[in-house]
């Protein structure tokens, strides 16, 4: 759930750039660190919610994984799909 600090941030304040760790990863290894269930249930929340939802929720996923190489693969990528599809810059 997101606080009222939440709510007081602009989209244009987020540093997406926080969620970029690795200049190329190989597929395997991606489509790995996506097919894990737990992380399949994290996306399924932030489907039609807002950027700083998702933001936050990347956030507190790399956290409670203790930024783990598999959740910064997790986490970019979906930042990258963010990115692709034109909602992040």
């Amino acid at each position: 759930m997101l606080n009222s600090k939440d709510s007081e941030m602009e989209d244009s304040e987020l540093k997406w750039s926080k969620f970029q760790f690795y200049k190329w990863i190989p597929r395997i290894i991606r489509v790995q660190s996506v097919r894990d269930e737990d992380w399949q249930t994290t996306r399924k929340t932030m489907l039609k919610t807002t950027l700083k939802f998702k933001y936050r929720t990347l956030e507190k996923w790399l956290e409670k994984n203790e930024y783990s190489d598999k959740s910064k693969v997790q986490t970019q990528h979906y930042m990258q799909a963010l990115r692709r599809s034109g909602l992040i810059e």
